[in-house]
Protein backbone atom coordinates (compact mmCIF):
# COMPACT_ATOMS: atom_id res chain seq x y z
CA UNK A 1 0.00 0.00 0.00
CA UNK A 2 0.67 3.40 -1.06
CA UNK A 3 1.48 5.40 2.39
CA UNK A 4 2.68 8.53 1.54
CA UNK A 5 4.73 9.61 -1.65
CA UNK A 6 6.62 12.86 -2.59
CA UNK A 7 7.55 14.63 -5.72
CA UNK A 8 11.39 15.34 -5.95
CA UNK A 9 13.97 16.09 -8.39
CA UNK A 10 16.09 13.20 -7.29
CA UNK A 11 16.55 11.04 -4.12
CA UNK A 12 17.49 11.78 -0.69
CA UNK A 13 18.12 10.63 2.78
CA UNK A 14 16.11 13.77 3.76
CA UNK A 15 12.59 13.12 1.41
CA UNK A 16 13.08 9.32 2.81
CA UNK A 17 12.65 10.35 6.29
CA UNK A 18 9.96 13.14 5.56
CA UNK A 19 8.07 10.26 3.50
CA UNK A 20 8.35 7.92 7.02
CA UNK A 21 7.02 10.47 9.53
CA UNK A 22 4.35 11.79 7.62
CA UNK A 23 3.10 7.69 6.93
CA UNK A 24 3.65 7.00 11.00
CA UNK A 25 1.98 10.29 11.66
CA UNK A 26 -1.25 9.63 9.02
CA UNK A 27 -1.31 5.89 10.04
CA UNK A 28 -0.35 5.38 13.31
CA UNK A 29 0.82 1.91 13.23
CA UNK A 30 1.92 0.33 16.09
CA UNK A 31 5.41 -0.99 14.54
CA UNK A 32 6.46 -0.10 10.99
CA UNK A 33 8.73 -2.64 8.46
CA UNK A 34 10.56 -0.58 6.05
CA UNK A 35 12.00 -2.68 2.46
CA UNK A 36 15.01 -1.11 0.97
CA UNK A 37 17.77 -1.76 -1.14
CA UNK A 38 21.30 -0.42 0.24
CA UNK A 39 21.32 2.71 -1.96
CA UNK A 40 22.55 5.91 0.08
CA UNK A 41 19.23 7.07 0.14
CA UNK A 42 18.09 4.52 2.33
CA UNK A 43 21.02 3.64 4.34
CA UNK A 44 22.32 6.50 6.09
CA UNK A 45 22.78 8.73 9.51
CA UNK A 46 20.10 11.03 8.69
CA UNK A 47 17.73 7.78 8.48
CA UNK A 48 18.99 5.61 11.03
CA UNK A 49 19.05 8.75 13.81
CA UNK A 50 15.59 9.50 12.82
CA UNK A 51 14.61 5.17 13.27
CA UNK A 52 16.63 5.18 16.60
CA UNK A 53 14.58 8.28 17.76
CA UNK A 54 10.74 7.46 16.53
CA UNK A 55 8.43 6.92 19.12
CA UNK A 56 7.28 3.78 16.66
CA UNK A 57 9.29 0.78 16.59
CA UNK A 58 10.91 1.07 12.96
CA UNK A 59 12.06 -1.74 10.89
CA UNK A 60 14.59 -0.99 8.64
CA UNK A 61 15.10 -4.20 6.59
CA UNK A 62 18.05 -4.15 3.46
CA UNK A 63 17.02 -6.31 0.93
CA UNK A 64 19.83 -8.56 0.21
CA UNK A 65 21.89 -8.01 2.92
CA UNK A 66 19.06 -8.39 6.28
CA UNK A 67 17.11 -10.92 4.25
CA UNK A 68 17.98 -13.20 1.38
CA UNK A 69 15.02 -11.37 -1.28
CA UNK A 70 14.92 -8.37 -2.89
CA UNK A 71 13.21 -5.33 -2.64
CA UNK A 72 11.19 -6.54 -6.44
CA UNK A 73 7.69 -5.73 -4.43
CA UNK A 74 8.39 -2.36 -4.58
CA UNK A 75 10.01 -1.79 -7.75
CA UNK A 76 6.82 -3.97 -9.20
CA UNK A 77 4.40 -1.60 -7.67
CA UNK A 78 6.73 1.21 -9.60
CA UNK A 79 6.35 -0.78 -12.46
CA UNK A 80 2.55 -0.98 -11.75
CA UNK A 81 2.60 2.91 -11.49
CA UNK A 82 4.87 3.83 -14.43
CA UNK A 83 2.94 1.62 -17.01
CA UNK A 84 -0.50 1.31 -15.74
CA UNK A 85 -1.02 5.00 -14.32
CA UNK A 86 1.43 6.76 -16.10
CA UNK A 87 3.30 6.07 -19.74
CA UNK A 88 0.04 6.91 -21.50
CA UNK A 89 -0.29 10.70 -20.34
CA UNK A 90 1.36 13.46 -21.37
CA UNK A 91 3.16 14.79 -18.61
CA UNK A 92 4.95 17.75 -19.11
CA UNK A 93 5.44 19.84 -15.81
CA UNK A 94 5.72 19.25 -11.97
CA UNK A 95 2.14 20.40 -11.54
CA UNK A 96 0.65 17.52 -14.18
CA UNK A 97 2.46 15.33 -12.52
CA UNK A 98 1.64 16.13 -9.02
CA UNK A 99 -2.72 16.13 -10.33
CA UNK A 100 -1.96 12.61 -11.93
CA UNK A 101 -0.34 11.36 -8.84
CA UNK A 102 -3.18 13.00 -6.63
CA UNK A 103 -5.59 10.87 -8.83
CA UNK A 104 -3.80 7.73 -9.28
CA UNK A 105 -2.65 6.66 -5.33
CA UNK A 106 -6.43 6.31 -4.52
CA UNK A 107 -6.83 4.33 -7.56
CA UNK A 108 -4.07 2.35 -6.37
CA UNK A 109 -4.84 1.88 -2.65
CA UNK A 110 -8.57 1.82 -2.73
CA UNK A 111 -10.34 0.92 -5.89
CA UNK A 112 -8.07 -1.71 -7.84
CA UNK A 113 -8.02 -5.13 -6.46
CA UNK A 114 -4.71 -7.17 -6.65
CA UNK A 115 -4.48 -10.85 -7.16
CA UNK A 116 -1.58 -11.25 -4.83
CA UNK A 117 -3.49 -9.78 -1.81
CA UNK A 118 -6.11 -12.65 -2.77
CA UNK A 119 -9.08 -9.52 -4.80
CA UNK A 120 -8.75 -7.23 -2.10
CA UNK A 121 -7.20 -3.40 -2.46
CA UNK A 122 -4.15 -2.64 -0.48
CA UNK A 123 -6.39 -0.29 1.81
CA UNK A 124 -8.69 -3.55 2.50
CA UNK A 125 -5.54 -5.68 3.26
CA UNK A 126 -4.34 -3.05 5.24
CA UNK A 127 -7.27 -2.28 7.38
CA UNK A 128 -7.56 -5.84 8.11
CA UNK A 129 -10.18 -7.57 6.18
CA UNK A 130 -9.75 -11.46 5.29
CA UNK A 131 -8.53 -12.40 1.64
CA UNK A 132 -11.11 -14.37 0.21
CA UNK A 133 -10.35 -15.19 -3.47
CA UNK A 134 -13.50 -15.60 -4.63
CA UNK A 135 -14.81 -12.39 -4.72
CA UNK A 136 -12.10 -11.23 -6.94
CA UNK A 137 -12.61 -14.44 -9.16
CA UNK A 138 -16.32 -14.13 -9.41
CA UNK A 139 -18.29 -13.73 -12.39
CA UNK A 140 -15.08 -13.64 -14.26
CA UNK A 141 -16.04 -16.16 -17.20
CA UNK A 142 -19.29 -14.10 -17.54
CA UNK A 143 -17.48 -10.96 -17.31
CA UNK A 144 -14.75 -12.42 -20.22
CA UNK A 145 -17.55 -13.23 -22.42
CA UNK A 146 -18.94 -9.66 -21.91
CA UNK A 147 -16.09 -7.55 -22.67
CA UNK A 148 -15.44 -10.22 -26.21
CA UNK A 149 -18.76 -9.02 -26.92
CA UNK A 150 -18.52 -5.44 -26.44
CA UNK A 151 -14.94 -5.41 -28.09
CA UNK A 152 -16.60 -7.60 -31.16
CA UNK A 153 -19.02 -4.55 -31.11
CA UNK A 154 -16.06 -2.05 -31.64
CA UNK A 155 -13.73 -3.43 -33.63
CA UNK A 156 -10.76 -1.31 -35.68
CA UNK A 157 -12.24 -1.55 -39.40
CA UNK A 158 -8.64 -1.49 -40.24
CA UNK A 159 -7.59 -4.38 -38.17
CA UNK A 160 -9.71 -6.52 -39.78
Amino acid sequence: MILGYQIEKGSSAIAIKSLIQKACLERQPSTFQFLTDGGSENVNSIFSEFINSSDIPIQHIIAQKDVVFSNSMVEALNKVIKHQFMYHKEINNENQLISVMADTIPIYNMIRPQMILGGNTPEETFSGLSIDISRYTYNFTEQKQLRLARNKKNTCKVCF
